[in-house]
């Protein structure tokens, strides 16, 4: 598949793993025969690297921003600047800075003389204290001698996730010259092992890059840390929201959270593999397959986002957004899309604050540029499905009204099959306390469902389509209180009672700002409630019931009835 070669091509993580199955990943091994870009770890750290060492103001202003904002970075030093720039070099280790190995490759090189170099190197930082494993090819398409080289002197070669050098940026007169170029639209924040590239020597205002190196730590790393008026990194000793920038060694050396794209398929259980069919439907037992598996929501009926079935399947569906065999207070938090660490650690930070656990519906059509992120998420032990691939609805209503397919049954089942290989891929062998987070669990994008689609899904691999009772349109909120208001109305009924069994519904991308500090609130009154208070109420994974043959026709849960909703379309 195209998305899984390039996601391939982008990681470029190594291809010799020396661990084996175990919860919470497979260890990355050393030596690595390919660049990472990316560093293969849940570890809530960005890694910052640096070359360009011949002048010294520079390197000293940045070494002292370092030290006041608590960074720690990787400096590369080549052969030529080991000869010329020792002060330099004495001074990054004076301020207790790592060093790597920069390369100077030339065409023809063979890969004994770059060993060579290597060795060379390796020799001279040890003067200074180093003993540098992280090499880079600091100029030049990337060489396979270069990667063999290092290879073979046991190192681990990289590059980098945001490169921080444009050629085109030269003559830049501020560091927000050179940030509004670097980070798109939607680059909100840097990631987990995400490598940022800083060039101390390249620009024609030198003590610029000092400032640039500040502000991305402030704008697109401190961002991702949860902070409220009452609750920050600062002011409250558990909150563990916030992102450090360290060096490649720093973040390495937590063996445990680093693991290898794509997971080996062996620590996959049977049930979860891409190629296992739950559900085989055909026409003549898809009635009752989608009875059964399809969990409604009470907006989406005859005249809404039910495309094309007959009358008596759509009076027979479900509309009530509930799971039915909760019998207790449980009700059930979702989130759709997919973020960056902007939107989703605030979201992790909030969901541990409170102990509770919740189920990601992931579009993973850019999901595989941030690997890490869903990782973490399921490492957190949360539920894991898909949104698609590409987040494209079942059917639509074209301008005349319509109804036809987004997409042939083909293609469909093709994007959900890419979406589901991307998530087992990467969380594949993700379990905790004894529970996978992968499910075979959908949320139909828009909630739009079909026969051909649904088929298709089943088909795919996929066992329960669910949409929700609550649609809370926090993409959509204007505030903080808008926000709260629409998950307590998922959470209760008209007459303060818990809504046993609901599907709340919420987002987790930047595009939905407030979703983390409404839900604070709204778990943080939930747990002021004395334990035997019949509105307090508990919070489940879906996987915790949608499984051993759950089937939705059974009778609803004894509560006041859905009245009067607005028509939704939620994204």
């Amino acid at each position: 598949m195209k998305c899984i070669q390039w996601l391939r091509s982008f990681l470029l993580l190594a291809v010799l793993c020396f661990g084996s199955c175990m919860t919470g990943g497979t260890v990355q091994g050393e030596g690595a025969a390919e660049k990472l870009n990316i560093l293969p770890t849940t570890y809530p750290a960005v890694a910052f690297t640096f070359c360009g060492l011949s002048k010294g103001d520079v390197v000293d202003d940045v070494l002292n921003r370092m030290d006041r904002e608590g960074m720690r970075g990787t400096f590369f030093v080549t052969e030529r600047e080991l000869k010329r720039n020792g002060p330099v070099i004495a001074n990054i280790a004076r301020h207790g800075q790592e060093f790597g190995i920069g390369i100077l490759y030339k065409e023809g090189d063979t890969e004994q003389a770059i060993e060579a170099q290597i060795i060379r190197i390796r020799q001279g930082l040890a003067a200074y204290g180093a003993t540098p494993k992280f090499m880079r090819q600091m100029y030049g398409a990337d060489s396979p001698a270069v990667a063999e080289a290092v290879r073979r002197q046991q190192g681990i070669l990289v590059g980098q996730t945001k490169n921080m050098v444009l050629s085109r940026l030269k003559d830049a007169q501020s560091a927000d010259d050179i940030m509004k170029v670097i980070f798109k639209k939607w680059d909100f924040a840097l990631g987990r092992g995400q490598i940022a590239y800083f060039r101390l020597d390249y620009l024609t205002h030198p003590m610029i890059i000092g400032d640039v190196v500040s502000a991305v730590k402030r704008d697109k790393v401190d961002n991702v840390a949860y902070r409220t008026f009452t609750d920050s990194p600062e002011t409250n000793g558990a909150n563990d929201s916030a992102y450090a920038v360290l060096s490649l060694g720093d973040i390495w050396s937590h063996a445990d959270m680093r693991w290898t794209y794509p997971v080996d398929e062996s620590c996959i259980p049977e049930a979860l593999k891409p190629d296992t069919i739950a559900v085989p439907v055909t026409k003549k037992n898809f009635t009752q397959t989608f009875l059964a598996r399809y969990i409604g929501a009470p907006e989406v009926d005859a005249e809404d986002r039910m495309y094309g079935f007959g009358q008596g399947l759509i009076a027979a569906a479900d509309k009530t957004g509930v799971i039915k065999t909760v019998h207790d207070n449980t009700v059930f938090l979702t989130f759709d899309d997919w973020g960056t660490d902007e939107s989703i650690n605030k979201l992790l930070y909030v969901l541990r604050k409170h102990h509770v656990k919740a189920t990601f519906f992931i579009i993973t059509r850019y999901m595989p540029s941030n690997p890490n992120l869903l990782r973490a998420i399921a490492l957190e032990g949360h539920d894991i499905g898909s949104h698609t691939d590409l987040h494209q609805a079942m059917a639509i209503r074209d301008e005349k009204g319509k109804i036809i397919d987004s997409q042939t049954p083909e293609a469909y089942q093709k994007n959900v099959a890419d979406s589901y290989k991307k998530l087992a891929d990467t969380i594949g062998d993700v379990q905790v306390d004894g529970t996978y987070a992968l499910t075979r669990l959908f949320r139909p994008p828009t909630l739009a469902v079909n026969e051909s689609g649904s088929m298709a899904l089943f088909n795919a691999g996929y066992t329960y389509i669910v949409s929700g009772y609550e649609s809370t349109e926090d993409y959509a909120a204007r505030s903080i209180s808008q926000v709260v208001g629409a998950i307590r109305a998922g959470m209760y009924t008209p007459k303060g009672n818990v809504r046993r069994g609901s599907v709340i519904v919420m987002h987790m991308s930047s595009t939905a700002p407030y979703t983390a500090q409404a839900l604070d609130i709204v778990l943080t009154k939930n747990e002021e409630l004395a334990d035997r208070d019949p509105k307090k109420v508990k919070f489940g994974r879906l996987s915790e019931y949608l499984r051993d043959g759950y089937d939705q026709r059974q009778e609803q849960p004894k509560y006041e009835s859905y009245t009067g909703m607005t028509k939704r379309n939620p994204i």
